[in-house]
């Protein structure tokens, strides 16, 4: 059996409201999915709404010059 390839994943430990925790529930069971995919999908949303720089597969942000 080959190993999973893919982006390499990271721990995120933080604490949310009870609120915020019972509506990710709701949309993890609702859509059939996964905290981590939300998640992940909710971040990089956020980030491109504030024109955070793409990260590579490594983690990196190369800062391109205007």
């Amino acid at each position: 059996m080959e190993p999973r390839k893919g982006p390499a994943k990271v721990p995120l430990n933080t604490r949310v409201l009870a609120s915020t925790e019972a509506r990710l529930t709701w949309l993890v069971n609702d859509r059939q999915s996964t905290v981590t995919n939300v998640v992940d999908v909710a971040l990089q949303e956020f980030f491109d709404r504030y024109s955070v720089p793409p990260a590579d597969h490594d983690g990196r942000i190369v800062e391109q010059e205007s």
